[in-house]
Protein backbone atom coordinates (compact mmCIF):
# COMPACT_ATOMS: atom_id res chain seq x y z
CA UNK A 1 0.00 0.00 0.00
CA UNK A 2 2.82 2.34 0.91
CA UNK A 3 4.60 1.33 -2.25
CA UNK A 4 1.53 2.27 -4.33
CA UNK A 5 1.32 5.65 -2.64
CA UNK A 6 5.00 6.19 -3.33
CA UNK A 7 4.52 5.51 -7.06
CA UNK A 8 1.56 7.92 -7.27
CA UNK A 9 3.57 10.59 -5.48
CA UNK A 10 6.48 10.13 -7.86
CA UNK A 11 4.18 10.31 -10.88
CA UNK A 12 2.60 13.52 -9.65
CA UNK A 13 6.00 14.94 -8.93
CA UNK A 14 7.17 14.19 -12.51
CA UNK A 15 3.98 15.66 -13.96
CA UNK A 16 4.36 18.79 -11.86
CA UNK A 17 7.97 19.06 -12.97
CA UNK A 18 6.88 18.92 -16.61
CA UNK A 19 4.23 21.58 -15.99
CA UNK A 20 6.71 23.83 -14.23
CA UNK A 21 9.22 23.25 -17.00
CA UNK A 22 6.60 24.11 -19.66
CA UNK A 23 5.66 27.33 -17.93
CA UNK A 24 9.33 28.12 -17.55
CA UNK A 25 9.96 27.62 -21.24
CA UNK A 26 6.97 29.79 -22.12
CA UNK A 27 8.16 32.48 -19.75
CA UNK A 28 11.65 32.31 -21.17
CA UNK A 29 10.29 32.53 -24.73
CA UNK A 30 8.09 35.47 -23.82
CA UNK A 31 11.02 37.21 -22.16
CA UNK A 32 13.19 36.58 -25.20
CA UNK A 33 10.57 37.96 -27.56
CA UNK A 34 9.86 40.99 -25.40
CA UNK A 35 13.46 41.85 -24.62
CA UNK A 36 15.52 40.70 -27.57
CA UNK A 37 13.05 40.58 -30.53
CA UNK A 38 10.56 43.35 -29.76
CA UNK A 39 11.79 45.63 -32.55
CA UNK A 40 11.56 42.87 -35.14
CA UNK A 41 8.09 41.88 -33.98
CA UNK A 42 6.83 45.44 -34.01
CA UNK A 43 8.17 45.88 -37.54
CA UNK A 44 6.52 42.64 -38.64
CA UNK A 45 3.26 43.70 -37.05
CA UNK A 46 3.42 47.04 -38.77
CA UNK A 47 4.11 45.37 -42.12
CA UNK A 48 0.91 43.42 -41.70
CA UNK A 49 -1.38 46.11 -40.30
CA UNK A 50 0.03 49.65 -40.62
CA UNK A 51 -0.24 51.33 -44.01
CA UNK A 52 0.66 54.72 -45.48
CA UNK A 53 -2.02 56.08 -47.77
CA UNK A 54 -1.56 59.13 -50.01
CA UNK A 55 -4.23 61.84 -49.90
CA UNK A 56 -4.44 63.36 -53.35
CA UNK A 57 -4.85 67.13 -53.58
CA UNK A 58 -7.61 68.69 -55.63
CA UNK A 59 -6.19 70.23 -58.82
CA UNK A 60 -6.74 73.95 -59.19
CA UNK A 61 -9.64 75.26 -61.24
CA UNK A 62 -8.99 77.17 -64.48
CA UNK A 63 -11.47 79.97 -65.10
CA UNK A 64 -12.06 82.69 -67.66
CA UNK A 65 -11.78 86.40 -66.85
CA UNK A 66 -15.24 86.45 -65.20
CA UNK A 67 -14.79 83.30 -63.14
CA UNK A 68 -16.58 80.89 -65.47
CA UNK A 69 -15.07 77.43 -65.14
CA UNK A 70 -12.95 76.21 -68.04
CA UNK A 71 -11.39 73.19 -66.30
CA UNK A 72 -12.02 71.48 -62.98
CA UNK A 73 -11.30 68.18 -61.29
CA UNK A 74 -14.17 66.07 -59.98
CA UNK A 75 -13.78 63.43 -57.27
CA UNK A 76 -13.94 59.78 -58.40
CA UNK A 77 -13.13 56.43 -56.79
CA UNK A 78 -10.53 53.97 -58.02
CA UNK A 79 -10.45 50.31 -56.99
CA UNK A 80 -7.19 48.88 -55.68
CA UNK A 81 -6.06 45.77 -53.84
CA UNK A 82 -3.45 44.57 -51.39
CA UNK A 83 -2.08 41.61 -53.41
CA UNK A 84 -0.88 39.76 -50.28
CA UNK A 85 -4.43 39.67 -48.91
CA UNK A 86 -6.48 39.25 -52.08
CA UNK A 87 -4.31 36.37 -53.35
CA UNK A 88 -5.56 34.30 -50.40
CA UNK A 89 -9.16 34.63 -51.58
CA UNK A 90 -9.19 33.29 -55.16
CA UNK A 91 -12.83 32.25 -54.77
CA UNK A 92 -13.87 35.93 -54.84
CA UNK A 93 -12.16 36.84 -58.12
CA UNK A 94 -15.15 35.89 -60.28
CA UNK A 95 -17.36 38.38 -58.45
CA UNK A 96 -14.71 41.09 -58.63
CA UNK A 97 -14.11 40.56 -62.34
CA UNK A 98 -17.86 40.71 -63.02
CA UNK A 99 -18.34 44.04 -61.27
CA UNK A 100 -15.27 45.64 -62.85
CA UNK A 101 -16.02 44.15 -66.29
CA UNK A 102 -12.55 42.62 -66.41
CA UNK A 103 -11.41 39.09 -67.15
CA UNK A 104 -10.63 36.91 -64.15
CA UNK A 105 -7.39 35.77 -65.78
CA UNK A 106 -6.05 39.33 -66.14
CA UNK A 107 -6.74 40.08 -62.47
CA UNK A 108 -5.19 36.78 -61.40
CA UNK A 109 -2.07 37.27 -63.51
CA UNK A 110 -1.40 40.76 -62.13
CA UNK A 111 -2.28 39.64 -58.63
CA UNK A 112 0.21 36.79 -58.59
CA UNK A 113 2.93 38.97 -60.11
CA UNK A 114 2.47 41.72 -57.54
CA UNK A 115 2.18 39.24 -54.65
CA UNK A 116 5.41 37.49 -55.70
CA UNK A 117 7.13 40.88 -55.66
CA UNK A 118 5.83 41.40 -52.10
CA UNK A 119 4.08 44.60 -53.18
CA UNK A 120 1.22 45.95 -51.12
CA UNK A 121 -0.67 47.94 -53.76
CA UNK A 122 -2.06 47.38 -57.22
CA UNK A 123 -4.73 49.22 -59.19
CA UNK A 124 -7.70 47.16 -60.24
CA UNK A 125 -9.56 49.89 -62.16
CA UNK A 126 -9.23 53.66 -62.25
CA UNK A 127 -12.00 56.27 -62.18
CA UNK A 128 -15.06 54.17 -61.46
CA UNK A 129 -18.60 55.35 -62.00
CA UNK A 130 -20.56 55.95 -58.80
CA UNK A 131 -22.66 52.83 -59.46
CA UNK A 132 -19.62 50.61 -59.95
CA UNK A 133 -17.98 52.11 -56.88
CA UNK A 134 -21.00 51.11 -54.77
CA UNK A 135 -20.92 47.59 -56.20
CA UNK A 136 -17.25 47.15 -55.25
CA UNK A 137 -18.03 48.33 -51.71
CA UNK A 138 -20.97 45.91 -51.43
CA UNK A 139 -18.75 42.94 -52.39
CA UNK A 140 -16.68 43.45 -49.21
CA UNK A 141 -13.79 41.38 -50.59
CA UNK A 142 -10.75 41.12 -48.28
CA UNK A 143 -7.85 43.24 -49.54
CA UNK A 144 -9.98 45.26 -52.00
CA UNK A 145 -10.50 48.96 -51.26
CA UNK A 146 -11.45 52.22 -52.89
CA UNK A 147 -9.34 55.36 -52.97
CA UNK A 148 -10.38 58.91 -53.78
CA UNK A 149 -8.84 60.39 -56.95
CA UNK A 150 -9.73 63.21 -59.32
CA UNK A 151 -10.66 63.35 -62.98
CA UNK A 152 -10.35 66.52 -65.07
CA UNK A 153 -13.43 67.85 -66.80
CA UNK A 154 -13.62 70.58 -69.46
CA UNK A 155 -17.11 72.14 -69.63
CA UNK A 156 -16.45 73.81 -73.01
CA UNK A 157 -14.92 70.72 -74.62
CA UNK A 158 -13.41 71.38 -78.08
CA UNK A 159 -13.89 75.15 -77.81
CA UNK A 160 -10.96 75.56 -75.41
CA UNK A 161 -9.07 72.30 -76.10
CA UNK A 162 -6.29 73.84 -78.19
CA UNK A 163 -5.58 76.37 -75.47
CA UNK A 164 -5.99 74.33 -72.27
CA UNK A 165 -4.68 70.95 -73.42
CA UNK A 166 -5.54 68.18 -70.96
CA UNK A 167 -4.30 66.06 -68.05
CA UNK A 168 -3.39 62.38 -67.93
CA UNK A 169 -5.17 59.74 -65.87
CA UNK A 170 -3.22 60.84 -62.77
CA UNK A 171 -4.60 64.38 -63.21
CA UNK A 172 -1.18 65.71 -64.17
CA UNK A 173 -0.81 68.30 -66.92
CA UNK A 174 -0.05 66.69 -70.25
CA UNK A 175 -0.55 69.38 -72.91
CA UNK A 176 -1.33 73.08 -73.24
CA UNK A 177 -1.77 75.37 -70.25
CA UNK A 178 -2.42 72.30 -68.11
CA UNK A 179 1.19 71.28 -68.77
CA UNK A 180 3.03 74.59 -68.51
CA UNK A 181 1.19 75.51 -65.29
CA UNK A 182 1.15 72.00 -63.81
CA UNK A 183 3.23 72.92 -60.75
CA UNK A 184 0.82 75.71 -59.81
CA UNK A 185 -2.31 73.66 -60.43
CA UNK A 186 -1.18 70.37 -58.86
CA UNK A 187 -0.73 71.20 -55.17
CA UNK A 188 0.95 68.93 -52.61
CA UNK A 189 -0.41 65.51 -51.55
CA UNK A 190 -0.94 64.61 -47.91
CA UNK A 191 -0.18 61.32 -46.14
CA UNK A 192 -2.39 59.26 -43.86
CA UNK A 193 -0.99 56.48 -41.63
CA UNK A 194 -3.66 53.91 -40.75
CA UNK A 195 -4.09 50.48 -39.18
CA UNK A 196 -5.98 47.92 -41.26
CA UNK A 197 -7.48 44.59 -40.29
CA UNK A 198 -6.82 41.33 -42.10
CA UNK A 199 -9.53 42.16 -44.65
CA UNK A 200 -7.79 45.40 -45.61
CA UNK A 201 -10.31 47.66 -43.86
CA UNK A 202 -9.14 50.74 -41.97
CA UNK A 203 -9.74 50.35 -38.25
CA UNK A 204 -7.73 53.28 -36.90
CA UNK A 205 -6.04 56.43 -38.20
CA UNK A 206 -2.68 57.09 -36.57
CA UNK A 207 -1.39 60.25 -38.23
CA UNK A 208 -2.22 62.60 -41.08
CA UNK A 209 -0.19 65.30 -42.85
CA UNK A 210 -2.07 68.22 -44.34
CA UNK A 211 -2.92 68.16 -48.04
CA UNK A 212 -2.45 71.38 -50.04
CA UNK A 213 -4.85 71.78 -52.96
CA UNK A 214 -3.60 73.30 -56.19
CA UNK A 215 -3.99 77.00 -56.86
CA UNK A 216 -6.72 78.27 -59.16
CA UNK A 217 -5.71 79.95 -62.42
CA UNK A 218 -7.59 82.80 -64.11
CA UNK A 219 -7.16 83.41 -67.83
CA UNK A 220 -7.93 86.58 -69.79
CA UNK A 221 -10.28 84.58 -72.03
CA UNK A 222 -13.93 85.57 -72.20
CA UNK A 223 -15.80 82.27 -72.52
CA UNK A 224 -18.66 83.92 -74.42
CA UNK A 225 -16.36 85.37 -77.08
CA UNK A 226 -14.30 82.18 -77.20
CA UNK A 227 -17.47 80.24 -77.98
CA UNK A 228 -18.62 82.52 -80.77
CA UNK A 229 -15.13 82.55 -82.32
CA UNK A 230 -15.01 78.76 -82.43
CA UNK A 231 -18.52 78.63 -83.88
CA UNK A 232 -17.58 80.99 -86.73
CA UNK A 233 -14.35 79.09 -87.43
CA UNK A 234 -16.28 75.84 -87.77
CA UNK A 235 -18.73 77.55 -90.11
CA UNK A 236 -16.00 78.89 -92.41
CA UNK A 237 -14.36 75.47 -92.51
CA UNK A 238 -17.59 73.98 -93.78
CA UNK A 239 -18.58 76.81 -96.12
CA UNK A 240 -15.15 77.24 -97.70
CA UNK A 241 -14.01 73.60 -97.49
CA UNK A 242 -10.84 74.81 -95.74
CA UNK A 243 -8.19 72.75 -93.99
CA UNK A 244 -7.83 74.89 -90.89
CA UNK A 245 -9.01 78.19 -89.43
CA UNK A 246 -7.76 80.26 -86.53
CA UNK A 247 -8.57 83.54 -84.84
CA UNK A 248 -7.30 85.71 -81.98
CA UNK A 249 -9.29 88.51 -80.33
CA UNK A 250 -7.48 91.04 -78.14
CA UNK A 251 -8.69 93.80 -75.83
CA UNK A 252 -6.63 96.73 -77.11
CA UNK A 253 -6.31 98.90 -73.96
CA UNK A 254 -5.01 96.03 -71.80
CA UNK A 255 -3.50 93.62 -74.32
CA UNK A 256 -5.52 90.80 -72.80
CA UNK A 257 -6.45 87.92 -75.11
CA UNK A 258 -10.23 87.50 -75.05
CA UNK A 259 -10.33 84.52 -77.41
CA UNK A 260 -7.88 82.28 -79.21
CA UNK A 261 -9.11 79.25 -81.10
CA UNK A 262 -8.25 76.89 -83.93
CA UNK A 263 -10.65 74.62 -85.76
CA UNK A 264 -11.01 71.73 -86.17
CA UNK A 265 -10.38 70.75 -82.58
CA UNK A 266 -10.97 67.70 -80.36
CA UNK A 267 -12.93 66.80 -77.23
CA UNK A 268 -10.51 66.62 -74.27
CA UNK A 269 -13.18 64.90 -72.15
CA UNK A 270 -12.91 61.79 -74.34
CA UNK A 271 -9.59 60.00 -73.96
CA UNK A 272 -10.08 58.32 -77.35
CA UNK A 273 -10.45 61.75 -79.03
CA UNK A 274 -7.43 63.41 -77.47
CA UNK A 275 -4.50 64.53 -79.58
CA UNK A 276 -1.63 66.94 -79.30
CA UNK A 277 -3.39 70.31 -79.60
CA UNK A 278 -2.36 72.50 -82.50
CA UNK A 279 -2.76 76.16 -81.68
CA UNK A 280 -2.04 77.64 -85.10
CA UNK A 281 -2.03 81.18 -83.71
CA UNK A 282 1.18 80.53 -81.78
CA UNK A 283 2.80 77.50 -83.44
CA UNK A 284 2.58 78.30 -87.18
CA UNK A 285 4.67 80.91 -88.99
CA UNK A 286 3.84 82.27 -92.41
CA UNK A 287 4.60 85.19 -94.68
CA UNK A 288 2.11 87.95 -93.84
CA UNK A 289 1.66 89.30 -97.39
CA UNK A 290 -0.42 92.46 -97.65
CA UNK A 291 -1.03 92.59 -93.90
CA UNK A 292 2.53 93.98 -93.60
CA UNK A 293 1.93 96.86 -96.05
CA UNK A 294 0.64 99.38 -93.45
CA UNK A 295 3.88 99.01 -91.50
CA UNK A 296 5.99 99.69 -94.59
CA UNK A 297 3.92 102.82 -95.22
CA UNK A 298 4.30 103.79 -91.56
CA UNK A 299 8.09 103.49 -91.79
CA UNK A 300 8.12 105.62 -94.94
CA UNK A 301 5.97 108.26 -93.21
CA UNK A 302 8.29 108.20 -90.18
CA UNK A 303 11.32 108.86 -92.40
CA UNK A 304 9.58 111.55 -94.41
CA UNK A 305 9.98 109.65 -97.69
CA UNK A 306 6.27 110.04 -98.47
CA UNK A 307 3.14 111.71 -97.13
CA UNK A 308 -0.38 110.27 -97.29
CA UNK A 309 -1.02 112.42 -100.37
CA UNK A 310 2.17 111.57 -102.26
CA UNK A 311 1.19 110.26 -105.71
CA UNK A 312 2.98 107.24 -107.17
CA UNK A 313 2.38 105.97 -110.69
CA UNK A 314 1.61 102.24 -110.62
CA UNK A 315 1.14 101.95 -114.41
CA UNK A 316 1.03 99.67 -116.27
CA UNK A 317 0.15 97.36 -113.34
CA UNK A 318 3.34 95.32 -113.41
CA UNK A 319 7.09 95.82 -113.18
CA UNK A 320 10.17 93.66 -113.73
CA UNK A 321 12.67 93.46 -110.89
CA UNK A 322 15.73 91.21 -111.01
CA UNK A 323 14.14 88.66 -113.30
CA UNK A 324 10.85 88.62 -111.38
CA UNK A 325 7.54 90.32 -112.16
CA UNK A 326 5.63 92.27 -109.52
CA UNK A 327 1.93 92.60 -110.42
CA UNK A 328 -1.28 94.27 -109.32
CA UNK A 329 -4.66 92.70 -110.01
CA UNK A 330 -5.14 95.48 -112.61
CA UNK A 331 -3.60 98.74 -113.73
CA UNK A 332 -4.52 101.29 -111.07
CA UNK A 333 -2.53 104.12 -112.66
CA UNK A 334 -1.40 107.02 -110.44
CA UNK A 335 -2.34 106.47 -106.78
CA UNK A 336 -1.82 108.45 -103.59
CA UNK A 337 -0.12 106.60 -100.75
CA UNK A 338 -3.41 106.13 -98.92
CA UNK A 339 -5.02 104.86 -102.13
CA UNK A 340 -2.10 102.45 -102.54
CA UNK A 341 -2.97 101.00 -99.16
CA UNK A 342 -6.71 101.01 -99.89
CA UNK A 343 -6.22 99.20 -103.22
CA UNK A 344 -3.40 97.04 -101.79
CA UNK A 345 -1.17 97.89 -104.76
CA UNK A 346 1.94 95.73 -104.89
CA UNK A 347 3.53 98.12 -107.40
CA UNK A 348 2.89 101.11 -105.15
CA UNK A 349 4.36 99.61 -101.97
CA UNK A 350 7.30 98.18 -103.91
CA UNK A 351 8.24 101.61 -105.23
CA UNK A 352 8.00 102.97 -101.68
CA UNK A 353 9.94 100.03 -100.25
CA UNK A 354 12.83 100.46 -102.67
CA UNK A 355 13.38 103.91 -101.14
CA UNK A 356 13.87 102.40 -97.67
CA UNK A 357 16.97 100.79 -96.21
CA UNK A 358 15.98 97.09 -95.94
CA UNK A 359 17.71 96.54 -92.60
CA UNK A 360 16.05 99.59 -91.12
CA UNK A 361 12.73 98.24 -92.37
CA UNK A 362 13.46 94.86 -90.80
CA UNK A 363 14.41 96.54 -87.52
CA UNK A 364 11.09 98.38 -87.56
CA UNK A 365 9.23 95.14 -88.23
CA UNK A 366 10.97 93.67 -85.18
CA UNK A 367 10.11 96.76 -83.16
CA UNK A 368 6.39 96.21 -83.78
CA UNK A 369 6.82 92.57 -82.75
CA UNK A 370 7.24 90.69 -86.01
CA UNK A 371 9.54 87.68 -85.78
CA UNK A 372 9.71 87.86 -81.97
CA UNK A 373 7.83 85.89 -79.35
CA UNK A 374 5.18 87.99 -77.67
CA UNK A 375 5.83 86.36 -74.28
CA UNK A 376 2.08 86.11 -73.89
CA UNK A 377 2.44 83.04 -71.70
CA UNK A 378 0.79 80.79 -74.28
CA UNK A 379 2.35 77.31 -74.61
CA UNK A 380 4.18 76.43 -77.79
CA UNK A 381 4.72 79.99 -78.98
CA UNK A 382 7.52 80.42 -81.50
CA UNK A 383 9.29 83.51 -82.76
CA UNK A 384 9.23 83.62 -86.54
CA UNK A 385 11.85 84.92 -88.98
CA UNK A 386 12.86 88.50 -89.75
CA UNK A 387 16.20 88.39 -91.60
CA UNK A 388 18.90 91.05 -91.39
CA UNK A 389 21.68 90.93 -94.01
CA UNK A 390 24.65 92.94 -95.17
CA UNK A 391 23.55 92.75 -98.79
CA UNK A 392 20.04 92.59 -100.24
CA UNK A 393 19.12 91.89 -103.83
CA UNK A 394 16.65 94.30 -105.39
CA UNK A 395 14.13 91.48 -105.84
CA UNK A 396 14.39 90.66 -102.10
CA UNK A 397 13.81 94.29 -101.16
CA UNK A 398 10.71 94.26 -103.36
CA UNK A 399 9.26 91.14 -101.77
CA UNK A 400 9.82 92.57 -98.29
CA UNK A 401 7.65 95.52 -99.31
CA UNK A 402 4.55 93.46 -99.95
CA UNK A 403 4.99 90.99 -97.09
CA UNK A 404 7.13 88.14 -98.37
CA UNK A 405 10.63 87.05 -97.35
CA UNK A 406 9.94 86.98 -93.59
CA UNK A 407 7.64 84.97 -91.33
CA UNK A 408 5.36 85.87 -88.43
CA UNK A 409 2.61 84.34 -86.27
CA UNK A 410 -1.04 85.31 -85.95
CA UNK A 411 -0.31 86.44 -82.40
CA UNK A 412 2.35 88.87 -83.62
CA UNK A 413 0.03 90.27 -86.28
CA UNK A 414 -2.84 91.07 -83.94
CA UNK A 415 -0.43 92.59 -81.39
CA UNK A 416 1.09 94.86 -84.06
CA UNK A 417 -2.31 96.03 -85.31
CA UNK A 418 -3.42 96.66 -81.73
CA UNK A 419 -0.38 98.96 -81.46
CA UNK A 420 -1.63 100.98 -84.45
CA UNK A 421 -5.07 101.16 -82.85
CA UNK A 422 -3.48 102.27 -79.57
CA UNK A 423 -2.00 105.33 -81.30
CA UNK A 424 1.44 103.77 -81.74
CA UNK A 425 1.87 102.25 -78.26
CA UNK A 426 2.43 98.49 -78.18
CA UNK A 427 0.80 96.88 -75.15
CA UNK A 428 2.21 93.33 -74.79
CA UNK A 429 -0.56 90.78 -75.19
CA UNK A 430 -1.13 88.32 -72.33
CA UNK A 431 -3.19 85.28 -71.40
CA UNK A 432 -2.58 85.51 -67.61
CA UNK A 433 -4.02 88.91 -66.59
CA UNK A 434 -3.10 88.66 -62.91
CA UNK A 435 0.64 88.30 -63.46
CA UNK A 436 3.40 90.80 -64.11
CA UNK A 437 4.06 91.73 -67.71
CA UNK A 438 6.35 93.86 -69.83
CA UNK A 439 5.69 97.60 -69.92
CA UNK A 440 3.93 99.16 -72.93
CA UNK A 441 6.28 100.92 -75.35
CA UNK A 442 5.87 103.37 -78.20
CA UNK A 443 6.72 101.84 -81.59
CA UNK A 444 5.62 104.65 -83.87
CA UNK A 445 4.72 108.32 -83.48
CA UNK A 446 1.12 109.02 -82.52
CA UNK A 447 0.44 111.05 -85.68
CA UNK A 448 1.72 108.25 -87.90
CA UNK A 449 -0.51 105.70 -86.13
CA UNK A 450 -3.51 108.02 -86.54
CA UNK A 451 -2.77 108.41 -90.27
CA UNK A 452 -2.42 104.64 -90.75
CA UNK A 453 -5.70 104.08 -88.89
CA UNK A 454 -7.46 106.52 -91.19
CA UNK A 455 -6.03 104.72 -94.23
CA UNK A 456 -7.09 101.33 -92.85
CA UNK A 457 -10.62 102.67 -92.41
CA UNK A 458 -10.70 103.41 -96.13
CA UNK A 459 -9.74 99.78 -96.81
CA UNK A 460 -13.03 98.75 -95.15
CA UNK A 461 -15.25 100.73 -97.54
CA UNK A 462 -17.14 99.81 -100.70
CA UNK A 463 -14.15 100.93 -102.81
CA UNK A 464 -11.58 99.09 -100.67
CA UNK A 465 -10.55 95.44 -100.55
CA UNK A 466 -12.36 94.69 -97.27
CA UNK A 467 -15.94 95.94 -97.65
CA UNK A 468 -17.23 92.61 -96.30
CA UNK A 469 -15.66 93.48 -92.93
CA UNK A 470 -17.98 96.46 -92.41
CA UNK A 471 -20.09 96.46 -89.23
CA UNK A 472 -23.27 98.58 -89.12
CA UNK A 473 -22.92 101.63 -86.82
CA UNK A 474 -19.25 100.90 -86.13
CA UNK A 475 -16.17 102.24 -87.89
CA UNK A 476 -13.78 99.41 -88.75
CA UNK A 477 -10.11 99.64 -89.74
CA UNK A 478 -8.33 96.65 -91.19
CA UNK A 479 -6.44 94.90 -93.94
CA UNK A 480 -6.77 91.75 -96.00
CA UNK A 481 -4.09 89.42 -97.29
CA UNK A 482 -4.14 86.47 -99.67
CA UNK A 483 -0.83 84.66 -99.36
CA UNK A 484 0.46 81.86 -101.54
CA UNK A 485 1.67 79.02 -99.33
CA UNK A 486 5.31 78.00 -99.54
CA UNK A 487 5.39 74.21 -100.03
CA UNK A 488 8.67 72.32 -100.46
CA UNK A 489 10.48 75.54 -101.29
CA UNK A 490 8.05 76.66 -103.98
CA UNK A 491 4.98 78.87 -103.92
CA UNK A 492 1.80 76.95 -104.60
CA UNK A 493 -0.61 78.30 -107.20
CA UNK A 494 -3.65 76.62 -105.65
CA UNK A 495 -3.00 76.72 -101.87
CA UNK A 496 -3.43 79.99 -100.02
CA UNK A 497 -3.83 81.60 -96.62
CA UNK A 498 -6.82 83.95 -96.60
CA UNK A 499 -6.46 86.56 -93.87
CA UNK A 500 -8.02 89.63 -92.38
CA UNK A 501 -6.87 91.69 -89.39
CA UNK A 502 -8.52 94.80 -88.03
CA UNK A 503 -9.95 96.68 -85.07
CA UNK A 504 -13.09 98.54 -83.96
CA UNK A 505 -14.55 100.98 -83.11
CA UNK A 506 -11.97 102.97 -85.06
CA UNK A 507 -12.74 106.21 -83.17
CA UNK A 508 -11.93 104.59 -79.82
CA UNK A 509 -10.55 101.08 -80.49
CA UNK A 510 -11.50 98.34 -78.06
CA UNK A 511 -11.10 95.07 -79.94
CA UNK A 512 -8.54 93.82 -82.45
CA UNK A 513 -8.79 90.48 -84.18
CA UNK A 514 -7.09 88.39 -86.83
CA UNK A 515 -8.76 85.64 -88.86
CA UNK A 516 -6.74 83.14 -90.91
CA UNK A 517 -8.33 80.51 -93.15
CA UNK A 518 -5.91 77.88 -94.40
CA UNK A 519 -6.36 76.55 -97.94
CA UNK A 520 -9.99 77.47 -98.70
CA UNK A 521 -11.44 75.54 -101.64
CA UNK A 522 -14.72 77.42 -102.12
CA UNK A 523 -15.63 79.88 -104.86
CA UNK A 524 -12.86 82.30 -103.82
CA UNK A 525 -9.62 82.21 -101.89
CA UNK A 526 -9.22 85.97 -101.38
CA UNK A 527 -8.95 87.27 -97.83
CA UNK A 528 -11.55 89.96 -98.46
CA UNK A 529 -14.09 87.32 -99.48
CA UNK A 530 -13.21 84.44 -97.14
CA UNK A 531 -11.74 85.91 -93.92
CA UNK A 532 -13.28 89.42 -93.76
CA UNK A 533 -16.88 88.18 -93.23
CA UNK A 534 -15.69 85.95 -90.36
CA UNK A 535 -14.05 88.97 -88.74
CA UNK A 536 -17.29 90.94 -89.13
CA UNK A 537 -19.37 88.25 -87.43
CA UNK A 538 -16.89 87.76 -84.58
CA UNK A 539 -16.28 91.43 -83.79
CA UNK A 540 -19.88 92.58 -84.22
CA UNK A 541 -21.05 89.95 -81.72
CA UNK A 542 -18.13 90.61 -79.35
CA UNK A 543 -18.87 94.35 -79.33
CA UNK A 544 -22.46 93.64 -78.33
CA UNK A 545 -21.37 91.14 -75.65
CA UNK A 546 -19.06 93.75 -74.13
CA UNK A 547 -21.64 96.50 -74.59
CA UNK A 548 -19.24 98.71 -76.55
CA UNK A 549 -21.12 101.74 -77.92
CA UNK A 550 -20.94 102.56 -81.65
CA UNK A 551 -18.84 105.44 -83.00
CA UNK A 552 -20.47 108.90 -82.81
CA UNK A 553 -23.47 107.54 -80.92
CA UNK A 554 -25.32 110.88 -80.92
CA UNK A 555 -25.13 111.23 -84.70
CA UNK A 556 -26.63 107.86 -85.54
CA UNK A 557 -29.82 108.14 -83.46
CA UNK A 558 -32.77 107.74 -85.78
CA UNK A 559 -36.37 108.76 -84.98
CA UNK A 560 -35.80 108.66 -81.25
CA UNK A 561 -34.36 105.14 -81.37
CA UNK A 562 -30.82 105.13 -80.08
CA UNK A 563 -28.10 103.28 -81.91
CA UNK A 564 -27.68 100.97 -78.94
CA UNK A 565 -31.29 99.88 -79.23
CA UNK A 566 -30.88 99.50 -82.97
CA UNK A 567 -27.84 97.28 -82.47
CA UNK A 568 -29.68 95.09 -79.96
CA UNK A 569 -32.55 94.61 -82.39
Amino acid sequence: MNERRHLIFNRDLVLLAFIVLGFGLLAARAAYLQVFSSADLQAAGSERHVRNEAINPNRGVITDRSGETLALSTAVDSAWADPGILVRHPERLDELAGVLNLSKSSIQTNLERYANQDRQFMYLQRHLTSQRSEQVTDLDIPGVSLMREYRRFYPHGPITAGLLGFTNIDDQGFEGIELIRDAQLTGKPGLKRVIKDRRGRTVESLHMTRVEDGLDLRLSIDARIQQLVYKELLAVLTNERAALATSVVVHIPTGEILAIATAPSFNPNLISDRKVPRNQAVSDVFEPGSIAKPFLVAKALMQGIVTPNTVIDTSPGYMRIGGYTVEDIRNFGPLSVEDILMKSSNIGVTKIGLELDPNELMSFYQEVGFGKRTDSGLPGEIGGIVPVRERWYTSERATLSYGYGFAVTALQIVQAYAAIANEGVLVPIVIFPDESRAEPRRVMPQQVAVEITRMLERVVTPTGTSRRAQIPLYRVAGKTATVQKLIDGEYSSDQHLSMFVGFAPASKPELAAVVIVDDPKGKSHYGGVVAAPVFRKIISSALRILNVPPDDLEKVAVKGVSAKEKVRS
